[in-house]
């Protein structure tokens, strides 16, 4: 949490606390109930989704472990609390956005133009590629693959090459699952090389060749040919519309995840009072016309494509606020808000035409929204293609050469002045100062350069240390008290 006390003035950090925010408060009521119900009906909840709520309930908060950090000069001290990591978790997930970014802008993505390609697919799909993971592969490889033909076709005609496989495009793709409304929808947004990179020998490094923008002729078949490829697929795989209900996988293996994501993709309810029901809007914005201008190439079955989103070579800010983008939390805490009357609204990024601007949920339909936002196990959420593809025989020879030195802050918290971090070991420090630009590990008193000093994991000290600073070491409270607190200093 950041805060600044007027306009100009440092901004100071503060330590976030989850327990205090609408959603947490949610959870931690609801959670069990929702439970409760499942056991009843037989239908318990998989073991996957209830270690993601429960190690959400855990984060950030103190009783459960802390890493200590002090300022040499003046003793000031600074209680950070450990993070879940959890799908649902909107700090642990912006984390792994900026982090994920960082990663892909220093050591991935080289100096190129770059084109945004958005996919979405009909809900029937939507359902299926939830949680069979290999469905998913096989039709993430159908797109991109449609995708690079266009893009190889067009560099044979525009570079004069011999072969189609001397043109080597590569993509970064993420899958997101959810929708402006908390609903299940998967869709896949993928970030493609606007051009290809082009090598006369294996010796030699390749040569990248920008490409003209295509049109929506272009996008178009695109789009169409992916949906008759994947169309094929399907009924190869006896999962088209047409299927044997029998043969539906989830829903033999897990009932309740079946009925949830069919009742998230449909806009209903599967559990409670008024399961069958259409979700409650508040419906408070101006009615507008539905302007059609969203750029996505509409077709029969619902494949729909979207190719409007461009970053310029050296733009590499903009690069790295769209690889956010694409890697964003599901849902923010600024968006759930509490009614007078119990229930939770949650905003909807843009009103719709019809004037709705938020969804009203009870707390145990908020949870069931969650739930199916939650990825299965070994379902990988971003992938990379071509030349950017782990094991591809150019990513060497394109990605960005290691940098000669670190800045002084990069050295102070990361590691050595020719390392560079991996995806996993950017700290936290220095996320926090690459996105929003505040060093906090800069003392607020005496603007020294604070240290950890060590990590607190153990109950017994735990608790001393809490109970030092005058904190409730008993069950968690229903609010916390500040973190920024003043440690007796060492004899």
């Amino acid at each position: 949490m950041l805060a600044c006390a007027e306009p100009g003035a440092p901004v100071i950090y503060h330590r976030r606390e989850p327990e205090k925010t609408v959603l947490y408060q949610c959870v931690e009521k609801y959670w069990p109930t929702l439970l409760a119900h499942a056991e009843q009906a037989d239908r318990p909840v998989p073991d996957f989704v209830r270690r993601e709520f429960e190690n959400y309930l855990l984060c950030g908060r103190l009783e459960e472990g802390f890493v200590r950090v002090r300022c040499p000069t003046c003793g000031f001290d600074r209680l950070v609390a450990f993070s879940c990591k959890s799908a649902i978790c909107p700090s642990c997930c912006g984390r792994r956005m900026a982090e994920f970014a960082a990663h892909l802008v220093d050591e991935v993505l080289p100096p190129i133009a770059m084109r945004q390609w958005v996919l979405t697919f009909p809900p029937p799909l939507r359902y299926s590629l939830a949680y069979d993971s290999r469905l998913c592969s096989e039709v993430l490889g159908i797109f991109i693959g449609r995708v690079f033909a266009w893009l190889r076709h067009r560099a044979k005609s525009e570079l004069g090459l011999r072969r189609l496989d001397q043109a080597q495009p590569g993509a970064i793709v993420a899958l997101q699952r959810f929708g402006s409304a908390g609903n299940l929808n998967l869709h896949c947004h993928a970030l493609v090389s606007e051009g290809v990179f082009v090598a006369d020998n294996d010796t030699q490094s390749p040569t990248f060749h920008p490409l003209p923008a295509p049109t929506q002729a272009e996008i178009q078949h695109i789009a169409w040919t992916t949906c008759e490829r994947v169309v094929a697929l399907l009924r190869k795989r006896g999962q088209w519309l047409d299927a044997d209900p029998e043969t539906d996988k989830l829903a033999q293996d897990e009932p309740l995840l079946s009925s949830i994501y069919s009742a998230s993709i449909t806009g209903t309810l599967a559990m409670g009072p008024r399961a069958g029901k259409r979700l409650l809007r508040l419906v408070d914005a101006p009615v507008r016309e539905a302007d059609g201008h969203d750029g996505a190439t509409r077709n029969g079955y619902g494949f729909d494509l979207n190719a409007g989103v461009r970053v310029a070579a050296h733009d590499r800010k903009g690069l790295e606020r769209l690889c956010r983008y694409l890697c964003r939390p599901a849902i923010s805490n600024e968006r759930v808000k509490k009614l007078p009357d119990g229930n939770f609204a949650l905003a909807l990024k843009r009103p719709w035409a019809n004037g709705t601007s938020a969804i009203v949920l009870s707390g145990e339909e908020l949870i069931e929204k969650l739930v199916a936002l939650v990825p299965p196990p070994r379902f990988h959420m971003t992938r990379a293609f071509g030349v950017f593809a782990s094991h591809a025989k150019l990513r060497p020879k394109v990605i960005p050469k290691p940098k000669a030195q670190a800045c002084e802050h990069d050295r102070a918290t990361i590691g050595a002045p020719n390392s560079r971090p991996k995806p996993s070991s950017y700290s936290w420090d220095s996320l926090m100062m690459r996105v929003f630009a505040i060093d906090v590990l800069r003392c607020e008193r005496c603007g020294s350069r604070m240290q950890k000093i060590s990590v607190i994991s153990q109950p017994a000290v735990i608790r001393a240390i809490l109970a030092a600073v005058g904190r409730n070491t008993g069950p968690p409270p229903p609010a916390l008290a500040p973190c920024q607190v003043q440690l007796p200093l060492r004899a």
